[in-house]
């Protein structure tokens, strides 16, 4: 087979690979590997670009240390789509013909497309994930995250945490400040409780004017903290002339059960218990 015909047959492929990647790591990595292959290159990476230009790596293969890595790229292609820049592959210690650029360049071009395709395809599944007017995971993600995170534990003997959070008085505070403002209550409040939460922390509206956080390698001391920590914070809110307070209940596994189910019924008669006790309160027991 002559160097055209592999080149040809090498593009295929590569072209190929890119079909059925839905999220722009794999499409970044099936790339790069294409692109490695077809200019015969011993280190590369894709390099992707956020809207404000920041840059993240993608993917990274081949020879990375020493001169390799410092080195400046012998080829770098721009990767556009829609007259948009995602990005640039960079490729290092290239030993194919020069003429082997075009079909780099062409496996860019595909790239760049699939590249925009993947986000896509994930900014719906992450719309699909998260309540509208907060930008919390729903209801159904919350689930998925607890069963995750309650399974690990009972493998791991790792504790794990969930904290359930109920807006105190929130019909009467929409009957007299109008939904308007209620609306707005529930995304501040929603606001604090992701800030007050760690990246590694699940949270969710739970549904109406009610809150839960799944705290993954979290003993019960940590969890009150945190829901205390919102407590304060939701009790500062001020939303007009009005404002709000928030009541909570912790639970822990294995201590509360294993199951998720049993974690959230246990955090939810806390709940109860410290509305009960007037609101505006983290409950531990009850």
């Amino acid at each position: 087979m002559g160097p055209e015909r592999a080149r040809e047959r090498r593009y295929a492929e590569a072209l190929g690979a890119l079909v059925g990647a839905l999220d722009t790591g794999e499409v970044s990595r099936r790339l790069l590997a294409g692109a490695l292959r077809l200019a015969q290159a011993r280190a590369g990476e894709v390099v992707l670009r956020d809207a404000a230009g920041a840059e993240r790596i993608a993917a990274v293969r081949g020879r990375t240390a020493g001169k390799l890595r410092d080195a400046r790229a012998d080829w770098v292609v721009a990767l556009r789509a829609k007259r948009r820049a995602l990005g640039e592959l960079r490729l290092r210690g290239v030993r194919a013909r020069s003429d082997s650029r075009r079909a780099v360049t062409a496996l860019a071009a595909a790239g760049a497309r699939a590249l925009e395709g993947a986000a896509a395809h994930e900014a719906a599944l992450l719309r699909a994930e998260r309540d509208p007017l907060t930008g919390l995971a729903n209801h159904g993600r919350l689930w998925v995250a607890l069963e995750h995170e309650a399974a690990r534990a009972e493998r791991y003997g790792r504790a794990v945490s969930v904290v359930m959070l109920d807006l105190d008085g929130f019909k009467a505070f929409n009957d007299r400040h109008g939904h308007l403002a209620g609306d707005e209550a529930l995304a501040r409040a929603a606001a604090l409780v992701r800030e007050r939460s760690r990246a590694s922390d699940t949270a969710a509206r739970y549904g109406g004017d009610e809150f839960a956080l799944v705290l993954p390698e979290t003993a019960r001391a940590g969890a009150l903290a945190v829901a205390e920590k919102i407590r304060a914070s939701i009790e500062g809110l001020r939303i007009g002339a009005g404002g709000v307070t928030v009541s909570a209940g912790v639970a822990t596994a294995p201590d509360d059960g294993r199951g998720a189910a049993d974690l959230v019924r246990a955090a939810d008669l806390r709940l109860y218990a410290a509305k009960a006790g007037g609101g505006n309160r983290v409950a531990e027991l009850g």
